[in-house]
C-alpha cells in the first residue's frame, strides 16, 4: 500500500507544469536589487572594473547615448570620459522594482548633471533595468538609459 501511494505522489509532483512552481518574493529581494542596481553605477562612477563586473552579468547589454553597449564598451565609455575630464553626477531616485524566482526588473529616475568644469548641465535619464539571480546574488543582465530634458529650475 505505501509502494502504491509513493508512485501516486511521484507521479503528482513529476506530472505538475514547471510554470506553476513558483518562489517566495520577498523584502530582500527588493533591497539587494537596488543595492545590485546603485553598486553598478557606483563602480562606473569610481572606474572600478572589478566591481562593475561584479555588478553585471557576463552577458551584460546596454542601450545607451543612442546604440547597445557591452560591458565593457559602456565601461570604457565612462572610463574615457572621466579620464578627459567630464564629471557625471548620478542621483537615482526610488525605484519601481517587481520580479520573480530569478528574474528582476526595476525603473527610476536619474537626476543629475555632466559636463567638463566649469560647464556642468543639468541631466535627467529615465532609466530602467533588468537583473538575475546568480549564486552571488542579483546582477544587472540589461540597461536602458534615455536622456529627457531636465526639471526646470524652481
Amino acid at each position: 500500500m505505501r509502494l502504491k501511494l509513493l508512485i501516486a505522489a511521484m507521479v503528482a509532483i513529476l506530472s505538475t507544469p514547471a510554470e506553476s512552481r513558483t518562489c517566495r518574493w520577498t523584502k530582500a529581494d527588493t533591497v539587494q536589487i537596488e543595492r545590485a542596481v546603485r553598486a553598478m553605477f557606483n563602480a562606473l562612477k569610481a572606474d572600478d572594473q572589478r566591481a562593475f563586473r561584479r555588478a553585471v552579468t557576463t552577458d551584460f547589454m546596454a542601450f545607451e547615448v543612442g546604440r547597445r553597449m557591452s560591458a565593457d564598451d559602456l565601461f570604457t565609455i565612462i572610463f574615457d570620459s572621466h579620464r578627459s575630464g567630464r564629471v557625471i553626477n548620478w542621483s537615482i531616485g526610488p525605484m519601481m522594482i517587481r520580479g520573480d524566482c530569478n528574474s528582476a526588473w526595476a525603473a527610476w529616475d536619474n537626476v543629475g548633471s555632466a559636463g567638463i568644469p566649469p560647464n556642468i548641465a543639468p541631466r535627467h535619464w529615465m532609466e530602467s533595468a533588468v537583473l538575475r539571480r546568480s549564486p552571488t546574488g542579483w546582477r544587472v543582465e540589461f540597461l536602458h538609459s534615455t536622456v529627457i530634458a531636465p526639471p526646470p529650475a524652481r
